[in-house]
């Protein structure tokens, strides 16, 4: 940024990183707008992203295109983290390389850095520039849509605490009102006569009450996870149940089809629980297919490294897991969708090989607690 006009224009740029286009052609289109409204020669991001790998862009006059990790990037980012908010790299023919860094919601900090012609110093105005532009490309949806999200397992943690907390008061408030309900509904039914549409209508109420208050039992488990150890239930057991109720739900019109090895181990799940799950993916699943679609499930056991185990919300560790996938033949799931859905999701992630494919890890009963 050469000239206060420079500034001017950057400045007025800077509100577009917050628009919310959510995809890689979007982050590429407000790169490439952010370098011409600076009026730098060249921009660099490199951002924290799933994997082992970073997001490093380049972008140039041209357009943006893959960017090999700077020499001086381990310089930069110690002198960064000493709390120097921005660092000027020399290079020759040019005003040096202007590095800051920035934030992306709960994952490790990236760098940004401009470039421009020799004899054009950075002034305090262009820093300041920069140090600004970095706080509104960390909060950027099209950046987030390509690095995807990522919480610290700690958060996470609490998170899901804080949840179970607010579950449990949630339930045991709305199981009083259910039981009031149903109480009174008993108590009319036998004051009416007998195949009236009155006593059709109490009936109602009562069977809606019962509906109820088993979602509540649900919210009660939740509260109660983790406090009790669980029994070793069986995953052919509780999938063949979601499966009985799903024919009967649906008379045959989706087809589900499973595939899971007879010496599969029992999981480290109680059996009530299991089936919630399972029945929520089903479910799901049937509703993003087709009317006439097969919705397979398979299973197989696989083995958790420390690393794996950070891609999933509670209490996971390493070791001995059960691996549930459901297959739909839907058009699968946005990217967008998947990032938020997934991210305060336990235990649930999305299918790499296939975007019409959930899979689902609970322990076995050996795993670690």
């Amino acid at each position: 940024m050469p000239t206060p006009a420079g500034i001017t224009t950057g400045l007025a740029f800077l509100p577009n990183w917050l628009t919310e286009a959510k995809d890689a052609a979007a982050l590429e289109t407000l790169l490439s707008g952010w370098l011409r409204a600076s009026g730098w020669r060249t921009a660099g991001v490199i951002a924290p992203a799933d994997g082992r790998e970073s997001l490093m862009l380049q972008v140039r006059g041209d357009g943006v295109g893959p960017l090999a990790a700077p020499s001086e990037q381990a310089d930069v980012l110690r002198a960064l983290g000493g709390g120097t908010p921005t660092v000027v790299w020399q290079l020759p023919n040019s005003s040096g390389r202007l590095y800051t860094n920035f934030q992306p919601a709960g994952r490790t900090a990236g760098v940004i850095w401009a470039e421009r012609g020799a004899g054009e110093p950075w002034t305090e105005a262009d820093r300041h520039y920069l140090v600004l532009s970095a706080k509104l490309i960390e909060r950027s949806p099209a950046l987030a849509a390509v690095i995807g999200p990522l919480l610290e397992p700690a958060r996470l943690q609490q998170r899901l605490a804080d949840a179970s907390i607010i579950a449990g008061r949630m339930a045991h408030d709305f199981n009083n009102m259910l039981t009031g309900i149903i109480g009174f509904a008993d108590l009319s039914a036998p004051l009416l006569p007998p195949g009236s549409q009155a006593a059709k209508f109490v009936a109602e109420i009562s069977k809606v009450g019962q509906k109820g208050m088993a979602f509540t039992h649900q919210l009660h488990q939740f509260d109660r996870s983790g406090q009790a150890k669980p029994q070793p239930s069986s995953v052919a057991a509780a999938l063949l149940k979601e499966e009985l109720r799903i024919r009967t739900k649906t008379l045959g019109a989706q087809i589900v089809a499973s595939d899971l090895p007879g010496d599969l181990a029992q999981v480290a799940v109680e059996s009530g629980h299991l089936g919630v799950l399972l029945g929520h993916l089903l479910d799901n699943a049937i509703e993003a297919g087709p009317a006439d679609g097969t919705v397979r499930v398979t299973a197989a056991a696989v083995e958790l490294s420390t690393a794996d185990a950070k891609r999933y919300l509670g209490a996971v560790g390493p070791g001995t897991h059960i691996e549930i996938a459901v297959r739909d033949r839907g058009s699968g799931i946005k990217p967008e969708v998947a990032a938020k859905s997934f991210a305060a999701t336990s235990g649930l992630i999305p299918e790499p090989r296939s975007r019409t494919a959930i899979s689902m890890c609970v322990p076995g009963p050996t795993a670690p607690r």
